[in-house]
């Protein structure tokens, strides 16, 4: 009995000084944003076995599902405020102009970035959106390799893909061919210096140069497109760049006894703003199903847990669900375009409709409206009528459903997190 409490013992030894001798990666999402937390945590699920994989972040939004899968989370200062989430959101949905963080928020999330850094001594961080970081891990000499989604980088607007945003779609503006209008679209992304005059100051207090466009902080030492190039139709990415495939959160626990409940007798929608849903646009959807023909499936009640809004009988509210074992079921879905949204709704095999509510999330659904599975409303025309036209005009198409299909077959053909993570180690080395 002792010698096998010894041989235990010795394990668990060595087990610890392995675990010791990992190098550790940091993994930097913005928490409040649910798609872009998912997305970090399924590479790091793929890496954990060579890293030792910790998060750190600004807010208790989603951080519960990086600390479900076992890993660290390490709480930052300044800790966002509701009014913080909330600015944020309205400046990443062009609702507010402004910067999304003042001079003194980025100096403070900066020294404490840097701080991190050089106590764990990381050899890469992976970040999403967490843009201080484009400063932090520059100032502690740490590998940055960016995961983002291929919408509004410099590749995209290198090749004219941008067109007006619905912000600024108007009789005007449409009279401008299309052609003419993306050049403009284009420079504009190349050259604005939106956002930058805090991230110029703070860079420069620790003698940093480069950050004078906005297009400096969407791109690291490294650079990973979460997409495919037969879905962005850019198969020619610059140095340093490269598509690693579709990356999407796979929440945990099995669909609902409530949703295999839900009757068949209908068309089954699927209706999910994610994190950012602006709640005039998701309440006003959900308000036009009342008395239609449909029944819906809707997890927001994130978003509604202090709305008024009286629910239709014909939508089925519920929290976070898996989303990649829910689009499966339904007939459709409509969704607002983000990343994270359209790709579980492409792995599904069926057609969506979008209603971007930001100028990424456009281009995100445009994607694929271009490639046939996807149609695209524009906010400004939501109405009964026009979502009704919308829902029948995928429902009855052959054409979508075969291109839902054939996008589908594509995209299995990417593992993204095991193709960020292969990439990691090739990289970094082991």
């Amino acid at each position: 009995m002792q010698s096998d409490l010894s041989t235990s013992c010795c394990v668990a030894c060595y087990i610890d000084l392995e675990e010791l001798d990992m190098k550790s990666l940091v993994f930097a999402p913005e928490t409040i944003n649910i798609a872009e937390t998912t997305r970090m945590i399924e590479i790091a699920k793929r890496c954990r076995h060579k890293f030792r994989c910790i998060f750190f972040g600004y807010a208790d939004t989603f951080a519960y599902l990086i600390e479900q899968e076992g890993f660290e989370f390490i709480r930052m200062e300044p800790w966002l405020s509701e009014a913080d989430i909330e600015h944020l959101w309205q400046v990443d949905r062009m609702e507010k102009w402004g910067d999304p963080f003042s001079r003194e928020q980025l100096a403070m999330r900066v020294q404490g970035e840097v701080q991190l850094f050089n106590e764990r001594k990381p050899a890469a961080v992976v970040i999403g959106f967490t843009l201080s970081v484009t400063i932090s891990a520059r100032v502690a000499g740490v590998p940055l390799i960016y995961v983002m989604p291929f919408s509004y980088t410099e590749p995209f607007f290198a090749a004219k893909l941008a067109d007006v945003p619905e912000l600024f779609d108007n009789p005007l503006t449409r009279l401008i061919p299309e052609k003419v209008r993306k050049t403009i679209i284009s420079y504009w992304g190349l050259h604005t210096k939106m956002w930058m005059k805090p991230f110029r100051a703070v860079a420069k207090s620790y003698g940093l140069n480069g950050f004078e466009k906005t297009i400096d902080i969407y791109q690291g030492d490294y650079n990973l497109v979460a997409s495919a190039p037969e879905l962005t139709t850019v198969y020619e990415l610059p140095p340093k760049w490269q598509y690693v495939g579709p990356i999407f959160a796979k929440l945990r626990g099995d669909v609902q006894d409530e949703i295999e409940r839900i009757p068949r007798d209908q068309p089954l929608i699927y209706l999910a703003m994610g994190s950012s849903a602006n709640l005039e646009i998701l309440e006003k959807v959900m308000r036009s199903f009342a008395g239609l023909p449909y029944r819906v499936i809707c997890p927001m009640k994130f978003h509604l847990q202090h709305s008024r809004l009286e629910i239709p009988e014909n939508v089925y509210l519920f929290d976070w669900l898996p989303a990649h074992k829910v689009n499966p079921l339904v007939d459709l879905a409509i969704i607002h375009g983000g990343e994270g949204t359209v790709q579980t709704a492409c792995m599904s095999g069926k057609p969506f409709v979008g209603i971007g509510l930001q100028p990424e999330q456009e281009a995100n659904i445009d994607y694929c409206v271009r490639f046939g599975n996807a149609l695209r409303m524009k906010r400004r025309d939501l109405s009964v009528s026009s979502l009704i036209r919308a829902i029948e005009k995928v429902l009855t198409s052959a054409e979508m459903q075969a291109k839902a299909v054939e996008l589908k077959q594509i995209l299995e053909r990417y593992d993204g997190p095991q193709n960020v993570s292969d990439f990691i180690l090739n990289v970094i080395g082991e």
